[in-house]
């Protein structure tokens, strides 16, 4: 079973993704949900994630300061994948998020949360 980190301010659609994988996805994965970067950090320790699936725009700690965090704790390394979820075209955050070693991104307004957990599954090598 893997484990996924979703961060996201969104409390409505943190709801959605959990309840959508615990009801649809549970022999798959284990989730965790984290609303902004700080806290983030404190789960990625705790709960070590197989993936990520992260907001850029957050309270306290945005996604990209989160990724910038995240390396030095990893001493400069992105060992976690990391999929950008936004519903902003950013593309300079995106880029940044790239120059970061995330490993794709989706706009959420584009894609249903089957299409994302397919991407996760396509991310995570999982058939």
């Amino acid at each position: 079973m893997k484990k996924l980190l979703i961060v996201d301010d969104d409390k409505i659609l943190l709801k959605i993704f959990k309840d959508t994988v615990i009801n649809n996805y549970a022999e798959k994965y284990e989730v965790e949900v984290a609303e902004d970067g700080l806290e983030a950090l404190t789960k990625t320790e705790e709960f070590k994630p197989d993936l990520i699936v992260l907001d850029i725009r957050m309270p306290k700690m945005d996604g990209i300061e989160f990724l910038r965090e995240l390396q030095k704790r990893n001493d400069g390394k992105q060992n976690t994948p990391v999929l950008i979820s936004t519903n902003f075209s950013d593309t300079e955050k995106i880029s940044e998020g790239l120059e970061l070693g995330i490993k794709g991104y989706v706009m959420k307004s584009d894609y249903s949360l089957g299409e994302i957990l397919k991407k996760v599954d396509s991310l995570l090598g999982i058939d």
